[in-house]
């Protein structure tokens, strides 16, 4: 990783194109509280300052970009998401952001609760590609660079991301935070209802407010 690197310009990437197979419900526009699950990722990275949010869209793209309407998200459509993976999302989103931005915070749709502490932490670090860490997990967002961008677009194996950063041998800045939350994801309805129960049980009066 590199240190001491002014970002002066942060994108947030958010993937939000799949077809929920495994949930059997349309993850976005699913609620916890008052709020989607689409309306709070968009809502965490504007309340951290980020200007720019660009969000993948493909499945159910109409009705998700209509609820979306208003909270100045970019829109931007994977049209062969039925037969693609999260990766081929990533690329059109950072296709779209070279040149317009020195980092991007990349999420997927499906991690709805992590803390605006946990952006502001990572948006300070001074790292140029950094990644939260809670009780020795990872989580979301991610921290990526714009030198990264070229070994992603490269990329074609099997294993998305991840695969693409191996093949790098990209180091992230590890930044420790105190946010279960971001290591919470919404994948299948048993991980929707633990996140819920979870929400539900919280006595933090920021996450039941946002």
């Amino acid at each position: 990783f590199k240190k001491g690197v002014l970002l002066m310009r942060v994108a947030a990437l958010i993937t939000a194109a799949g077809l929920s197979s495994r949930m059997g419900r349309f993850k976005p526009l699913l609620s916890v509280g008052k709020m989607s699950i689409a309306q709070r990722v968009v809502q965490t990275f504007r309340r951290a300052g980020v200007d720019t949010v660009v969000m993948i869209t493909g499945n159910n793209a109409d009705a998700l970009e209509a609820h979306l309407e208003g909270n100045g998200v970019i829109f931007l459509r994977n049209e062969k998401y039925a037969s693609t993976q999260m990766l081929d999302s990533i690329k059109i989103g950072l296709e779209y952001l070279r040149g317009r931005c020195d980092a991007v915070l990349f999420t997927p749709v499906d991690i709805p609760l992590f803390k605006l502490s946990t952006v502001r932490a990572l948006l300070s670090c001074g790292a140029a590609e950094a990644c939260p860490v809670c009780r020795g997990g990872t989580g979301h967002p991610i921290l990526l660079g714009t030198d990264l961008f070229p070994g992603i677009f490269a990329y074609s194996g099997e294993r998305g991301l991840m695969g693409a950063l191996e093949s790098m041998n990209a180091e992230f800045f590890r930044v420790e935070v105190d946010d279960e939350w971001m290591l919470m994801d919404t994948d299948t309805p048993g991980e929707y209802e633990a996140l819920l129960k979870k929400f539900y049980g919280e006595d933090s009066d920021e996450k039941k407010d946002n």
